[in-house]
């Protein structure tokens, strides 16, 4: 397919949609199509949401419905609501008029029926990964895992081009596609650091809360609980130490695990705040974020925290690249997975003021760097790559 170098009118296609659903992939959806848009592009957004709208001149939202919830009791997607995705891509979405469409590789079983269709309009599909678990599907879920495993591995090599959030990401996906079906390239997750930042200086107006903040879902693979042994081990006397923003499957076992720890006066429960701005004004009320978690594609949470100046405390993990992002010792400091050593490294910035100073400097350099506009400057480029222009 050839076209000229002109505005494109791009399909964001994903199951949920900001702001009715806070998640990374939402989040990012919705800035990236609005920095598009500021550059004169046309992009509607497509998938999971309760109401249709135009948020922002030359971004639209269309809804194909609203299931009534996502996840199980276990905390994991379900696979019914992958299922009727997969069904709704090949029976009512909507591609006419696209020169380009977008997916997440989650929740895979669409990307089927999304590839095909989109073959047969001569449209070419671009497959956003934001992880590929491979063997960690094992972990996971346990006995059933060879079946999920074999469907992400099949649905790598779908879609005219792929990119990856990260490095981790990319080495994973660039192995199982080969370099027959073309490389795959690192497009990153951004954010807008100069609003995160006014809204971090709005927060810090207030009186101070809890010097360490956690934001994200309440499940098993965040290590929340992690996080609450590592607090239980951290002098402190200042009274309250943790923030912990989101809820989630783990919620009521974690508050019995607070109360088991004794830490009713060193952490405090918010729930889920209304808008990421709210989360961005809590941060301007702390000075370290924590992310204890097992897994990340990439670290919405972490990013937006060090263009709000925090520095990022984080535990080690082979299945997470927030390596990537937080650089050890100059953003942030990463820790050993256990209660001691992400203690152990909290103590350390919240006793070393000349450290934390060092590493709050760094971090907010380095938050900017990843601004929206050369986000979707190298959306564009990809796109038009694509084109064939």
């Amino acid at each position: 397919m050839t076209a000229e170098r002109r505005p494109l009118r791009l399909l964001f296609f994903y199951d949920r949609i900001y702001p009715e659903d806070l998640g990374g992939v939402e989040h990012r959806n919705r800035e990236l199509a609005f920095a598009l848009a500021e550059r004169g592009h046309e992009i509607t957004l497509a998938g999971w949401s309760s109401q249709e709208e135009t948020p922002r001149p030359g971004v639209r939202v269309v809804s194909l419905g609203r299931p009534a919830s996502f996840y199980n009791d276990n905390g994991k997607r379900k696979t019914s609501n992958a299922i009727t995705l997969a069904w709704q891509t090949l029976t009512q979405l909507d591609l006419e008029g696209f020169d380009l469409i977008e997916t997440a590789n989650i929740p895979y079983l669409h990307l089927w029926p999304l590839a095909w269709r989109a073959r047969l309009r001569r449209v070419p599909l671009l497959v956003t990964w934001y992880e590929y678990w491979g063997r960690y599907w094992r972990d996971y879920l346990g006995a059933k895992w060879p079946l999920y495993a074999l469907i992400e591995r099949q649905s790598a090599v779908l879609g005219a081009r792929t990119v990856a959030t990260s490095e981790l990401t990319r080495a994973r996906l660039a192995a199982r596609r080969g370099e027959r079906r073309g490389r795959t390239d690192i497009l990153a997750c951004g954010v807008d650091a100069r609003r995160v930042l006014a809204a971090a200086r709005e927060g810090s107006e207030k009186p101070a809360a809890a010097p360490l903040i956690y934001a994200g879902r309440l499940m098993k693979g965040k290590r929340v609980g992690l996080l609450l042994e590592a607090v239980a081990r951290v002098e402190w006397s200042s009274g309250a130490l943790l923030t912990v923003i989101g809820t989630g499957p783990e919620e009521a076992a974690l508050h019995r695990m607070a109360a088991d720890l004794e830490l009713g006066g060193k952490v405090e429960f918010v729930g889920r705040l209304e808008t990421s701005v709210d989360v961005w004004r809590a941060m301007g009320r702390a000075r370290i974020a924590v992310q204890p978690s097992s897994r990340e594609g990439f670290g919405m949470f972490p990013l937006e925290a060090m263009a709000a100046g925090l520095p990022v405390v984080y535990a080690a993990s082979e299945e997470s690249a927030v390596a990537e992002l937080v650089r050890h010792d100059f953003d942030g400091l990463e820790c050993e997975p256990t209660a001691a050593g992400l203690a152990e490294g909290l103590q350390r910035v919240l006793d070393d003021e000349a450290l934390y100073e060092r590493l709050a400097s760094s971090a907010a350099d380095r938050g900017a760097s990843y601004g929206w506009d050369r986000i979707a400057e190298q959306t564009e480029q990809i796109c038009y790559e694509m084109l064939g222009t």
